[in-house]
Protein backbone atom coordinates (compact mmCIF):
# COMPACT_ATOMS: atom_id res chain seq x y z
CA UNK A 1 0.00 0.00 0.00
CA UNK A 2 0.91 3.95 -0.67
CA UNK A 3 2.40 5.75 2.29
CA UNK A 4 0.72 9.54 2.71
CA UNK A 5 4.15 11.26 2.38
CA UNK A 6 3.45 13.23 5.87
CA UNK A 7 7.23 13.76 7.20
CA UNK A 8 10.00 14.51 5.55
CA UNK A 9 13.91 14.56 7.13
CA UNK A 10 16.72 16.01 6.33
CA UNK A 11 20.42 15.40 6.72
CA UNK A 12 22.88 17.88 7.03
CA UNK A 13 23.66 20.74 8.82
CA UNK A 14 24.78 23.86 6.34
CA UNK A 15 22.74 26.84 4.90
CA UNK A 16 21.45 23.94 2.28
CA UNK A 17 19.31 22.30 5.04
CA UNK A 18 18.17 24.53 6.80
CA UNK A 19 16.58 26.48 2.80
CA UNK A 20 15.02 22.98 2.51
CA UNK A 21 13.49 22.96 5.65
CA UNK A 22 12.63 26.43 6.01
CA UNK A 23 11.46 26.45 2.82
CA UNK A 24 8.93 22.69 2.65
CA UNK A 25 7.74 23.95 5.90
CA UNK A 26 6.20 27.14 4.61
CA UNK A 27 5.22 25.06 1.79
CA UNK A 28 3.54 22.67 3.27
CA UNK A 29 2.47 23.65 6.68
CA UNK A 30 -1.08 23.92 6.20
CA UNK A 31 -1.62 20.35 4.91
CA UNK A 32 0.59 19.25 8.25
CA UNK A 33 3.76 18.50 6.77
CA UNK A 34 6.40 17.73 9.28
CA UNK A 35 9.99 18.58 8.53
CA UNK A 36 12.81 17.19 10.57
CA UNK A 37 16.55 17.77 10.14
CA UNK A 38 19.28 15.84 11.21
CA UNK A 39 21.79 19.08 12.01
CA UNK A 40 25.09 17.06 11.72
CA UNK A 41 27.44 20.53 11.77
CA UNK A 42 29.29 22.15 8.98
CA UNK A 43 30.82 19.71 6.42
CA UNK A 44 34.33 19.84 6.84
CA UNK A 45 34.34 20.49 3.10
CA UNK A 46 31.64 23.35 2.43
CA UNK A 47 33.33 26.71 1.38
CA UNK A 48 33.76 29.77 3.51
CA UNK A 49 30.62 31.65 1.97
CA UNK A 50 28.90 31.97 -1.27
CA UNK A 51 28.38 34.95 -3.66
CA UNK A 52 24.74 34.38 -5.09
CA UNK A 53 22.75 35.03 -8.27
CA UNK A 54 19.32 37.18 -7.93
CA UNK A 55 17.11 34.51 -7.35
CA UNK A 56 18.18 34.45 -4.06
CA UNK A 57 16.01 37.56 -3.30
CA UNK A 58 12.79 35.23 -4.67
CA UNK A 59 13.54 32.50 -2.31
CA UNK A 60 13.96 35.25 1.01
CA UNK A 61 10.30 36.77 -0.27
CA UNK A 62 9.02 33.02 -0.16
CA UNK A 63 10.21 32.17 3.10
CA UNK A 64 9.33 35.26 4.55
CA UNK A 65 12.43 36.80 6.05
CA UNK A 66 13.02 40.20 5.69
CA UNK A 67 16.73 41.74 4.10
CA UNK A 68 17.54 44.13 6.64
CA UNK A 69 17.06 41.33 8.95
CA UNK A 70 19.36 39.03 6.74
CA UNK A 71 22.16 41.90 6.10
CA UNK A 72 21.90 42.71 9.99
CA UNK A 73 22.82 38.99 11.45
CA UNK A 74 24.98 37.54 8.85
CA UNK A 75 26.90 40.56 7.86
CA UNK A 76 26.22 40.14 4.31
CA UNK A 77 26.74 42.76 1.33
CA UNK A 78 24.73 43.09 -1.77
CA UNK A 79 25.99 41.76 -5.32
CA UNK A 80 25.65 43.75 -8.50
CA UNK A 81 27.64 41.36 -10.58
CA UNK A 82 31.38 39.97 -10.67
CA UNK A 83 34.72 41.11 -12.31
CA UNK A 84 36.81 38.74 -13.83
CA UNK A 85 40.21 39.92 -14.31
CA UNK A 86 42.95 37.93 -17.00
CA UNK A 87 40.58 35.60 -18.18
CA UNK A 88 41.62 36.45 -21.79
CA UNK A 89 45.49 37.26 -20.76
CA UNK A 90 46.89 40.26 -21.71
CA UNK A 91 45.76 43.33 -24.02
CA UNK A 92 48.18 44.99 -25.89
CA UNK A 93 49.66 47.12 -23.30
CA UNK A 94 50.31 44.50 -21.52
CA UNK A 95 47.76 44.68 -19.19
CA UNK A 96 45.75 41.51 -17.76
CA UNK A 97 42.37 42.17 -19.64
CA UNK A 98 38.64 42.39 -17.52
CA UNK A 99 35.30 42.49 -17.93
CA UNK A 100 32.17 42.82 -15.73
CA UNK A 101 29.42 40.33 -15.45
CA UNK A 102 26.37 42.31 -13.81
CA UNK A 103 22.90 41.31 -13.41
CA UNK A 104 21.32 43.49 -15.54
CA UNK A 105 20.12 44.90 -19.25
CA UNK A 106 22.65 46.41 -21.39
CA UNK A 107 21.12 50.01 -22.67
CA UNK A 108 17.04 49.51 -23.95
CA UNK A 109 15.37 47.82 -26.85
CA UNK A 110 15.70 49.44 -30.06
CA UNK A 111 12.93 48.43 -32.15
CA UNK A 112 12.81 45.29 -30.92
CA UNK A 113 16.53 44.43 -31.17
CA UNK A 114 18.62 43.93 -28.16
CA UNK A 115 20.88 46.48 -27.60
CA UNK A 116 24.03 44.50 -27.25
CA UNK A 117 23.29 43.69 -31.00
CA UNK A 118 24.24 47.41 -32.06
CA UNK A 119 27.14 46.85 -29.84
CA UNK A 120 28.14 44.19 -31.77
CA UNK A 121 27.35 45.63 -35.14
CA UNK A 122 29.59 48.64 -34.14
CA UNK A 123 32.61 46.60 -33.28
CA UNK A 124 32.29 44.78 -36.63
CA UNK A 125 32.64 48.36 -38.49
CA UNK A 126 35.73 48.95 -36.17
CA UNK A 127 34.03 51.34 -33.67
CA UNK A 128 34.14 48.60 -30.76
CA UNK A 129 32.40 50.14 -27.67
CA UNK A 130 32.50 48.66 -23.96
CA UNK A 131 28.88 47.79 -22.85
CA UNK A 132 29.67 48.74 -18.85
CA UNK A 133 28.57 52.55 -20.31
CA UNK A 134 25.15 51.29 -21.00
CA UNK A 135 24.33 49.52 -18.07
CA UNK A 136 23.11 51.06 -14.45
CA UNK A 137 24.47 48.16 -12.63
CA UNK A 138 28.00 48.18 -14.54
CA UNK A 139 28.75 51.56 -13.83
CA UNK A 140 27.13 51.37 -10.12
CA UNK A 141 29.70 48.74 -9.62
CA UNK A 142 32.75 50.46 -10.97
CA UNK A 143 31.79 53.41 -8.98
CA UNK A 144 31.08 51.56 -6.00
CA UNK A 145 27.34 52.31 -5.78
CA UNK A 146 24.41 50.65 -5.08
CA UNK A 147 20.31 51.17 -4.46
CA UNK A 148 18.10 48.82 -5.23
CA UNK A 149 16.30 48.75 -8.21
CA UNK A 150 12.62 50.82 -8.87
CA UNK A 151 10.09 52.38 -11.04
CA UNK A 152 8.43 50.68 -13.96
CA UNK A 153 9.55 47.46 -15.64
CA UNK A 154 10.78 49.36 -18.26
CA UNK A 155 12.79 52.47 -16.63
CA UNK A 156 16.46 52.15 -16.70
CA UNK A 157 16.26 52.22 -12.51
CA UNK A 158 14.52 49.00 -12.51
CA UNK A 159 16.90 47.62 -15.50
CA UNK A 160 18.83 45.28 -12.57
CA UNK A 161 18.87 43.47 -10.08
CA UNK A 162 21.25 42.06 -7.64
CA UNK A 163 22.20 39.04 -5.41
CA UNK A 164 24.23 38.78 -1.77
CA UNK A 165 27.67 38.17 -0.43
CA UNK A 166 27.23 35.20 2.53
CA UNK A 167 28.77 33.87 5.09
CA UNK A 168 28.12 30.48 5.02
CA UNK A 169 28.34 29.65 8.90
CA UNK A 170 26.61 33.04 9.89
CA UNK A 171 23.81 32.50 7.24
CA UNK A 172 23.19 28.91 7.80
CA UNK A 173 22.51 30.11 11.68
CA UNK A 174 20.21 32.25 10.43
CA UNK A 175 18.07 30.32 8.39
CA UNK A 176 18.25 27.55 11.41
CA UNK A 177 16.72 30.16 13.34
CA UNK A 178 14.11 30.82 11.06
CA UNK A 179 13.11 27.06 9.94
CA UNK A 180 12.99 26.34 13.71
CA UNK A 181 10.61 29.25 14.09
CA UNK A 182 8.41 28.07 11.63
CA UNK A 183 8.30 24.74 13.34
CA UNK A 184 10.86 22.93 11.98
CA UNK A 185 12.48 20.28 14.29
CA UNK A 186 15.77 19.82 14.96
CA UNK A 187 17.92 16.60 16.24
CA UNK A 188 21.32 17.42 16.94
CA UNK A 189 23.87 14.09 15.87
CA UNK A 190 25.84 12.11 13.73
CA UNK A 191 24.89 10.05 10.64
CA UNK A 192 25.29 6.22 11.07
CA UNK A 193 23.24 4.81 8.22
CA UNK A 194 19.71 4.36 7.48
CA UNK A 195 17.41 1.56 7.86
CA UNK A 196 15.74 -0.04 4.56
CA UNK A 197 11.99 -1.35 4.28
CA UNK A 198 11.57 -4.65 1.87
CA UNK A 199 10.91 -2.79 -0.92
CA UNK A 200 14.51 -1.12 -0.86
CA UNK A 201 13.16 2.44 -0.18
CA UNK A 202 14.66 4.08 3.14
CA UNK A 203 12.63 3.48 6.30
CA UNK A 204 14.73 6.05 8.53
CA UNK A 205 17.82 7.28 9.46
CA UNK A 206 19.78 6.14 12.04
CA UNK A 207 21.40 8.70 14.51
CA UNK A 208 24.78 7.36 16.56
CA UNK A 209 23.94 6.89 19.82
CA UNK A 210 20.19 8.58 19.52
CA UNK A 211 17.02 7.67 18.41
CA UNK A 212 15.59 6.18 14.50
CA UNK A 213 14.23 9.47 12.32
CA UNK A 214 11.76 8.02 10.36
CA UNK A 215 10.14 9.90 7.21
CA UNK A 216 8.17 9.01 3.84
CA UNK A 217 11.03 11.31 1.89
CA UNK A 218 14.48 11.54 2.68
CA UNK A 219 16.69 14.99 1.47
CA UNK A 220 20.37 14.32 1.05
CA UNK A 221 21.37 18.42 1.94
CA UNK A 222 25.13 16.77 3.65
CA UNK A 223 27.39 18.56 1.30
CA UNK A 224 29.83 16.70 -0.83
CA UNK A 225 30.00 14.03 1.76
CA UNK A 226 26.69 12.94 0.45
CA UNK A 227 25.95 11.22 3.99
CA UNK A 228 22.23 9.67 2.64
CA UNK A 229 23.20 8.74 -0.88
CA UNK A 230 25.84 7.42 -0.54
CA UNK A 231 24.21 4.39 1.51
CA UNK A 232 21.74 3.51 -1.46
CA UNK A 233 22.38 1.52 -4.76
CA UNK A 234 24.81 2.71 -7.31
CA UNK A 235 23.52 4.62 -9.93
CA UNK A 236 26.86 6.70 -11.29
CA UNK A 237 28.04 9.79 -10.84
CA UNK A 238 29.16 12.32 -14.50
CA UNK A 239 32.68 13.26 -14.25
CA UNK A 240 33.12 16.59 -15.16
CA UNK A 241 36.88 17.08 -15.05
CA UNK A 242 38.10 16.44 -18.19
CA UNK A 243 36.52 19.96 -18.66
CA UNK A 244 36.64 21.86 -15.56
CA UNK A 245 39.88 20.30 -14.41
CA UNK A 246 40.13 22.08 -11.20
CA UNK A 247 40.30 19.75 -8.07
CA UNK A 248 41.17 21.82 -5.20
CA UNK A 249 39.59 24.47 -3.12
CA UNK A 250 40.78 27.14 -0.41
CA UNK A 251 38.78 29.66 1.47
CA UNK A 252 38.98 31.66 4.24
CA UNK A 253 37.75 35.17 5.64
CA UNK A 254 39.87 37.98 5.00
CA UNK A 255 40.41 41.42 6.25
CA UNK A 256 37.69 44.10 5.22
CA UNK A 257 37.58 45.93 2.45
CA UNK A 258 37.69 49.56 2.50
CA UNK A 259 35.14 51.38 0.07
CA UNK A 260 34.36 47.52 -1.15
CA UNK A 261 31.90 47.73 -4.27
CA UNK A 262 28.82 45.42 -5.00
CA UNK A 263 31.07 43.11 -6.74
CA UNK A 264 33.01 39.90 -6.59
CA UNK A 265 35.93 39.76 -8.40
CA UNK A 266 38.03 36.79 -9.78
CA UNK A 267 41.39 36.90 -11.28
CA UNK A 268 43.15 34.18 -13.32
CA UNK A 269 46.74 32.05 -11.92
CA UNK A 270 48.84 29.88 -13.98
CA UNK A 271 47.00 27.12 -12.10
CA UNK A 272 43.38 28.25 -11.70
CA UNK A 273 42.10 31.55 -10.44
CA UNK A 274 41.35 33.45 -7.58
CA UNK A 275 38.73 35.41 -5.69
CA UNK A 276 37.71 37.84 -2.97
CA UNK A 277 34.30 39.28 -2.00
CA UNK A 278 33.19 41.92 0.48
CA UNK A 279 31.20 41.52 3.94
CA UNK A 280 29.96 44.06 6.44
CA UNK A 281 32.31 43.62 8.66
CA UNK A 282 35.43 41.45 6.62
CA UNK A 283 36.01 39.53 3.38
CA UNK A 284 35.97 36.53 1.94
CA UNK A 285 38.74 35.09 -0.60
CA UNK A 286 39.61 31.82 -2.41
CA UNK A 287 41.63 29.99 -4.91
CA UNK A 288 40.24 27.62 -7.26
CA UNK A 289 43.20 25.83 -8.88
CA UNK A 290 44.35 22.32 -10.25
CA UNK A 291 46.88 20.56 -8.44
CA UNK A 292 48.74 18.54 -11.40
CA UNK A 293 49.58 22.71 -12.05
CA UNK A 294 50.70 23.77 -8.25
CA UNK A 295 50.88 22.43 -4.69
CA UNK A 296 49.11 22.91 -2.07
CA UNK A 297 51.71 25.11 -0.16
CA UNK A 298 52.24 27.04 -3.52
CA UNK A 299 48.48 27.65 -4.19
CA UNK A 300 48.23 28.74 0.11
CA UNK A 301 51.27 31.02 -0.62
CA UNK A 302 49.68 32.56 -3.76
CA UNK A 303 46.27 33.31 -1.62
CA UNK A 304 48.72 34.89 0.76
CA UNK A 305 49.88 37.25 -1.28
CA UNK A 306 46.57 39.43 -1.74
CA UNK A 307 45.96 38.37 1.46
CA UNK A 308 48.46 38.72 4.22
CA UNK A 309 47.86 35.91 6.95
CA UNK A 310 45.08 34.00 5.63
CA UNK A 311 44.97 31.00 6.91
CA UNK A 312 43.00 27.96 4.95
CA UNK A 313 42.93 23.98 4.15
CA UNK A 314 42.52 22.98 0.63
CA UNK A 315 39.72 20.88 0.40
CA UNK A 316 38.54 18.71 -2.36
CA UNK A 317 36.35 19.98 -5.77
CA UNK A 318 35.37 17.06 -7.80
CA UNK A 319 33.15 18.89 -10.97
CA UNK A 320 30.16 16.64 -11.61
CA UNK A 321 26.78 15.50 -10.77
CA UNK A 322 24.85 12.08 -10.00
CA UNK A 323 23.10 10.45 -12.88
CA UNK A 324 20.25 10.45 -10.89
CA UNK A 325 19.01 12.96 -8.18
CA UNK A 326 15.74 11.90 -7.02
CA UNK A 327 16.35 7.97 -6.24
CA UNK A 328 13.95 5.89 -4.29
CA UNK A 329 12.35 8.04 -1.69
CA UNK A 330 15.89 10.27 -0.86
CA UNK A 331 16.44 13.56 -3.11
CA UNK A 332 19.79 14.98 -3.33
CA UNK A 333 20.11 18.57 -2.86
CA UNK A 334 23.11 21.31 -3.52
CA UNK A 335 26.68 19.81 -3.19
CA UNK A 336 25.57 16.48 -2.56
CA UNK A 337 23.65 16.36 -6.11
CA UNK A 338 26.56 18.57 -7.92
CA UNK A 339 30.10 19.93 -7.68
CA UNK A 340 30.78 22.84 -9.55
CA UNK A 341 33.39 24.91 -9.40
CA UNK A 342 31.52 28.58 -7.58
CA UNK A 343 32.43 31.06 -10.70
CA UNK A 344 29.23 31.71 -11.67
CA UNK A 345 27.81 31.81 -7.98
CA UNK A 346 25.28 29.73 -9.10
CA UNK A 347 25.86 26.89 -5.98
CA UNK A 348 22.91 27.87 -3.79
CA UNK A 349 21.13 28.64 -6.85
CA UNK A 350 21.53 25.11 -7.74
CA UNK A 351 19.91 24.04 -4.38
CA UNK A 352 16.69 26.11 -4.82
CA UNK A 353 16.16 24.96 -8.31
CA UNK A 354 15.61 21.11 -7.01
CA UNK A 355 13.83 22.82 -4.00
CA UNK A 356 11.25 24.63 -6.41
CA UNK A 357 11.08 21.65 -8.77
CA UNK A 358 10.57 19.41 -5.15
CA UNK A 359 8.33 21.20 -4.11
CA UNK A 360 6.10 21.24 -7.41
CA UNK A 361 6.05 17.39 -8.53
CA UNK A 362 5.86 16.23 -4.16
CA UNK A 363 3.59 13.63 -4.70
CA UNK A 364 0.65 12.78 -2.34
CA UNK A 365 2.04 9.29 -1.64
CA UNK A 366 4.62 7.59 -2.26
CA UNK A 367 6.48 5.63 -4.05
CA UNK A 368 6.70 8.12 -6.53
CA UNK A 369 8.63 6.88 -9.72
CA UNK A 370 6.65 8.95 -12.30
CA UNK A 371 7.61 12.30 -10.57
CA UNK A 372 11.36 11.61 -9.78
CA UNK A 373 11.64 10.40 -13.15
CA UNK A 374 10.33 14.13 -14.19
CA UNK A 375 12.43 15.61 -11.21
CA UNK A 376 15.75 14.16 -12.77
CA UNK A 377 14.99 15.06 -16.49
CA UNK A 378 14.56 18.55 -15.66
CA UNK A 379 17.39 18.84 -13.00
CA UNK A 380 20.15 17.18 -15.33
CA UNK A 381 19.29 19.85 -17.64
CA UNK A 382 19.30 22.68 -15.35
CA UNK A 383 22.48 20.99 -14.12
CA UNK A 384 24.33 20.48 -17.76
CA UNK A 385 23.19 24.59 -18.56
CA UNK A 386 25.10 25.82 -15.39
CA UNK A 387 28.21 23.16 -16.52
CA UNK A 388 28.40 25.15 -19.76
CA UNK A 389 27.87 28.74 -18.80
CA UNK A 390 30.80 27.84 -16.25
CA UNK A 391 32.89 26.19 -18.48
CA UNK A 392 32.31 29.16 -21.24
CA UNK A 393 34.46 31.27 -19.09
CA UNK A 394 37.59 28.83 -20.06
CA UNK A 395 36.55 29.23 -23.77
CA UNK A 396 35.34 32.13 -25.02
CA UNK A 397 37.62 34.48 -26.29
CA UNK A 398 41.53 34.31 -26.27
CA UNK A 399 43.08 32.50 -24.11
CA UNK A 400 45.76 32.78 -21.41
CA UNK A 401 49.28 31.62 -21.42
CA UNK A 402 50.32 28.49 -19.70
CA UNK A 403 50.20 24.85 -19.67
CA UNK A 404 47.16 24.80 -17.60
CA UNK A 405 45.04 26.94 -20.17
CA UNK A 406 46.35 24.90 -22.85
CA UNK A 407 45.59 21.48 -21.35
CA UNK A 408 41.48 22.70 -20.98
CA UNK A 409 41.46 24.64 -24.35
CA UNK A 410 42.90 21.56 -25.85
CA UNK A 411 39.48 19.65 -24.28
CA UNK A 412 36.62 19.65 -26.71
CA UNK A 413 33.79 21.40 -24.98
CA UNK A 414 30.36 19.43 -24.60
CA UNK A 415 28.52 19.39 -27.92
CA UNK A 416 25.71 22.12 -26.49
CA UNK A 417 27.91 24.21 -25.31
CA UNK A 418 30.25 24.07 -28.61
CA UNK A 419 27.16 24.71 -30.61
CA UNK A 420 25.95 27.50 -28.94
CA UNK A 421 29.81 29.38 -28.93
CA UNK A 422 29.63 28.61 -32.82
CA UNK A 423 26.29 29.68 -33.42
CA UNK A 424 27.55 33.09 -31.47
CA UNK A 425 31.22 33.28 -33.33
CA UNK A 426 29.24 33.15 -37.42
CA UNK A 427 26.30 35.44 -36.59
CA UNK A 428 25.73 36.83 -33.20
CA UNK A 429 22.99 34.62 -32.35
CA UNK A 430 22.41 33.35 -29.01
CA UNK A 431 20.33 29.86 -28.72
CA UNK A 432 19.29 29.57 -25.15
CA UNK A 433 17.73 25.92 -24.59
CA UNK A 434 15.08 24.61 -21.39
CA UNK A 435 16.25 24.96 -17.73
CA UNK A 436 18.60 27.49 -18.65
CA UNK A 437 19.41 30.02 -15.39
CA UNK A 438 21.08 32.32 -17.84
CA UNK A 439 19.44 34.54 -19.91
CA UNK A 440 20.77 35.83 -23.54
CA UNK A 441 22.09 39.41 -21.44
CA UNK A 442 23.76 36.91 -19.67
CA UNK A 443 25.42 35.10 -22.18
CA UNK A 444 26.20 38.72 -23.94
CA UNK A 445 27.89 39.74 -21.17
CA UNK A 446 30.35 36.78 -20.68
CA UNK A 447 30.95 36.87 -24.22
CA UNK A 448 31.16 40.26 -25.51
CA UNK A 449 33.44 40.81 -22.38
CA UNK A 450 35.77 37.94 -23.23
CA UNK A 451 36.25 40.37 -26.50
CA UNK A 452 34.17 37.91 -28.98
CA UNK A 453 32.76 39.65 -32.66
CA UNK A 454 30.33 37.97 -34.90
CA UNK A 455 31.54 37.39 -38.32
CA UNK A 456 27.94 38.77 -38.97
CA UNK A 457 24.73 39.31 -37.51
CA UNK A 458 21.12 37.96 -38.37
CA UNK A 459 19.49 39.94 -41.26
CA UNK A 460 16.43 41.05 -39.76
CA UNK A 461 18.92 42.63 -36.67
CA UNK A 462 20.65 44.45 -39.19
CA UNK A 463 17.81 45.60 -41.09
CA UNK A 464 16.32 46.84 -37.22
CA UNK A 465 19.41 48.75 -36.16
CA UNK A 466 20.60 50.11 -40.07
CA UNK A 467 19.52 53.74 -39.38
CA UNK A 468 20.46 53.59 -35.42
CA UNK A 469 23.88 55.66 -34.73
CA UNK A 470 26.11 56.16 -31.84
CA UNK A 471 25.61 59.60 -31.80
CA UNK A 472 21.85 59.14 -31.14
CA UNK A 473 22.63 56.87 -28.41
CA UNK A 474 25.56 59.07 -26.52
CA UNK A 475 22.45 60.70 -24.32
CA UNK A 476 21.84 57.14 -22.96
CA UNK A 477 25.04 57.12 -21.53
CA UNK A 478 24.59 60.70 -19.72
CA UNK A 479 21.29 59.21 -18.19
CA UNK A 480 23.13 56.43 -16.73
CA UNK A 481 25.73 58.39 -15.51
CA UNK A 482 23.59 60.67 -13.47
CA UNK A 483 21.42 58.06 -12.12
CA UNK A 484 24.57 56.29 -10.97
CA UNK A 485 25.63 59.65 -9.22
CA UNK A 486 22.00 59.91 -7.57
CA UNK A 487 22.79 56.37 -5.50
CA UNK A 488 24.89 56.20 -2.29
CA UNK A 489 28.05 54.24 -1.46
CA UNK A 490 27.70 50.16 -1.27
CA UNK A 491 29.04 50.75 1.90
CA UNK A 492 26.71 53.54 3.05
CA UNK A 493 23.56 51.70 2.26
CA UNK A 494 24.70 48.63 3.93
CA UNK A 495 25.27 50.71 7.05
CA UNK A 496 21.90 52.50 6.43
CA UNK A 497 20.22 49.26 6.18
CA UNK A 498 21.16 47.77 9.17
CA UNK A 499 20.76 51.42 12.01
Amino acid sequence: MNRAIARVAIVGGGSVAWLAAAALRRAFRRPGLEVVVLDTGPAPDAPVGHWTLPSQRGMHALLGVQEADLVRRTGATFKLGSEHVGWQGQNPHGERSGFLHVHGEIGTDLGGAPFYKFLLREAMEGRPENPEGYSVAAVAARLGRFARPMGASKDLTSSFTYGFHLDEAAYAAWLRDHATGLGVRRVAGDFEGIAVRADGRVDAIKVVGGENIDADLFLDCSGTEGLLMSQLPVVGREDWSAWLPCDRMLSALAAPMDDAPALTRTQVTDAGWLWRAPLARASMAGYVYCSAFTSDETALARLREANPGIQAVPVRLASGRLRQFWQLNCVALGDAAMQLEPLAGAGLHFAQLGLGTLIELLPLAAPSNVESAEYNRVMVEHADALRDFTLAHYHAGKSPAGAFWAQVRATDPPPRLAHKLDLFAASGRINLLDFETFEEVDWAWLLMGAGVTPAALELQITTRLENVTGQQLAPLRTYVERLVASMPRHGEFVRRLVN
